[in-house]
């Protein structure tokens, strides 16, 4: 049988992902867990974000260690690197890898000028939990999801452990599966204060195992909605149906409620109605081979 390799926490912890007028989203590195390697059982996917089928062909790439298909109108193609080892501790956490590598759709992206690239990360999980704590973090929150040990809620996700900022709300959130393993993935957006949603920074987030438990895999993907406004300017137009942002003049703005709002406007938005779609990305995704 084979033996996943995961990571464990002394006990589990949950965290509030939706910032108040008083907190700052941000990622600190602090853990005082030790790992162990341990026998699991398969994660008990129980709830599986099914792409729709596209009419059109899709362009199959390898790139390293990972075989990927992209959908027609997404992207034409795909490169990507191994990025070295940087472990010494004057290096930023959001720098440190114990050696990854980095696969980036190509240029043809269909949004282009947004925040985030379009880029699918492989690291060796054990030795990049071991490293970076909230690595550590990210993945036995995963792990917990993916095995049905807590429930399938924002307080619970794991979070990108190469950002120095925090997660400002979550949507849209599905358990699925790869050619060689599985995760999960949710639309989100990430800053270093409690920022408006907007379709500059938007991106949809995919984390999962590798069926080995060897290789965690994070993905970030751009992506827009149609009733958000299009950068993080307090000024920029909110469409027709968007929420408006708190006003800041108020001496207690309800965040929380801002958040709330958008993650529930977004929860009801059609897959359909995403630039790319969601079913579209997620064929992406579901598309995913990682060789060993």
């Amino acid at each position: 049988m084979s033996v996943l390799v995961f990571v464990i926490l002394a006990c589990n912890a949950s965290a509030n992902i939706a910032p108040t007028a008083t907190e700052t989203p941000a990622l600190v590195e602090t853990s005082t867990a030790t790992l162990e390697v341990i026998p699991s059982p398969t994660p008990a996917v129980t709830e599986v974000a099914t792409a729709s089928p596209s009419p059109a062909s899709g362009t199959l790439v390898t790139v390293g260690r990972l075989t990927l298909e992209i959908p027609a109108g997404i992207a034409s193609g795909a490169s990507g690197s191994e990025v070295a080892p940087l472990t010494h501790d004057d290096v930023p956490f959001w720098e440190k890898t114990p050696g990854h590598w980095m696969i980036s759709l190509d240029e043809t992206y269909i949004l282009q000028g947004k925040f985030h690239s379009p880029q699918i990360y492989l690291y060796p999980a054990l030795e990049y939990a071991t490293l970076v704590p909230g690595a550590f973090e990210s993945m036995h929150r995963l792990r917990n999801l993916l095995s049905g040990v807590v429930p399938l809620s924002p307080d619970q996700l794991p979070t990108v452990p190469f950002f120095n900022a925090g997660q400002v709300f979550a949507s849209n959130i599905h358990l699925i599966s790869f050619q060689n393993g599985s995760g999960i993935r949710f639309v989100t957006e990430y800053a270093q204060y409690p920022a408006p949603v907007n379709n500059h920074e938007l991106f949809y987030h995919f984390q999962g195992f590798t069926n080995d438990g060897n290789t965690y895999v994070v993905a970030i993907f751009p992506l827009t909605a149609p009733h958000l406004a299009e950068s993080s300017d307090m000024n920029a137009p909110i469409p027709e149906g968007g929420i408006a942002y708190p006003d800041l003049n108020d001496p207690n703005p309800d965040f929380q409620s801002y958040y709330a709002a958008v993650t529930d406007m977004l929860n009801n938005t059609p897959p359909e109605a995403f630039t790319p779609t969601l079913y579209q990305l997620d064929a992406v995704i579901q598309s995913l081979w990682v060789a060993p």
